[in-house]
């Protein structure tokens, strides 16, 4: 269920363990259920086992870090790809862990993926709360989406972890700054009577249309991702309706290979998991953009509303 699949994306035995027996109790397949537990048991004692996932994953990360220093959009694009299969690893090194969420919030960050950058940073500090790159990397995120207040609770957490910090104490003071104009537009346009300034509704139009597109894109990937969830559960079907003993046959680049059945529909389970746990979270930022682009398209009309009341009101006195 949902408790395994978490369990699962942490990489943590004991976590796995607890959501196994807690599905065991539901009523989930004893023997299956029995098998999952022997394996992660036979894991947990195998130090080679646990060291190669590490290795595994290490290897994923130098990968990434390395393609980043192209410094192009394409090498940023396989960067996020190669954190990503560290992560799919599942080793069992949070600290590993969370540098892998938050070098992909890094990349999230380059490719103005904001919101996809604060939940991996999230991630990243719930496994290891004294990555203080993950703060930044969240604070700086949240300025970008003008969530000035979340970007400040971020800073001040890290800095609870690293007092002095300059980045970001730097970082925070950007955030009040910006969380200080916000308020001050608010009170702006409360009044009555407001100067209209071409400058600024210039700059909320190009808000507005920046918004657009980043919810273009949200909504592009969401749309990608809905289709490869049927996809895989259309695949899983014709998987179960395919005799025992017929062979099956995996796409690899330009190759098929032959492949284990299990092996398979475990695999499209787990994509299928991990695809129902991002699609509310793309689900709720493309509320979020929504909302923030339905707000900036309100102040330029109320802007643009104020400076005709005044010119018709100058009009009439005059």
């Amino acid at each position: 269920g949902e408790r395994l699949a978490k369990a699962q994306e942490s990489g943590d035995p004991e976590q796995i363990k607890a959501a196994l027996e807690e599905a065991k109790r539901a009523g989930a397949d004893e023997a299956h259920v029995d098998a999952a537990l022997a394996e992660l048991k036979r894991k947990e004692d195998d130090p080679e086992a646990i060291l190669e996932l590490s290795q595994k994953a290490e290897a994923f990360k130098k990968k990434g870090n390395e393609r980043l220093k192209d410094n192009t959009k394409s090498a940023a694009r396989e960067a996020l790809e190669l954190f990503t299969s560290g992560l799919e690893v599942r080793c069992s090194d949070p600290v590993l862990n969370a540098q892998l969420y938050s070098n992909r919030a890094h990349v999230r960050l380059l490719l103005r993926q904001f919101v996809e950058a604060v939940d991996d940073c999230r991630k990243a500090i719930e496994r290891d709360p004294k990555n203080i790159k993950a703060y930044w990397r969240a604070a700086r995120a949240s300025l970008q989406l003008d969530l000035c207040r979340n970007g400040i609770d971020f800073c001040e957490a890290g800095l609870e972890q690293a007092p002095g910090d300059a980045d970001l104490q730097k970082l925070r003071a950007s955030c009040a700054e910006k969380l200080q104009g916000q308020q001050q537009r608010r009170k702006a346009q409360e009044s009555a009577a407001r100067d209209f300034n071409a400058d600024e509704a210039m700059a909320i139009q190009d808000k507005v249309t920046a918004l657009n597109e980043q919810l273009s894109r949200l909504k592009a990937t969401l749309g990608s991702k809905q289709r490869q969830r049927v996809h895989l559960e259309l695949t899983q079907q014709t998987i179960d309706s395919t005799p025992e003993d017929a062979k099956l046959y995996r796409g690899v680049g330009r190759c098929f290979l032959l492949g284990e059945r299990q092996v398979m529909l475990d695999e499209m389970k787990r994509k299928m998991d991990n695809i129902d746990e991002d699609l509310p979270k793309m689900q709720k930022g493309s509320e979020e953009l929504e909302k923030r682009k339905d707000d900036a398209e309100k102040e330029l009309r109320e802007m643009i509303t104020a400076f005709r009341q005044q010119a018709d009101h100058a009009a009439t006195a005059a």
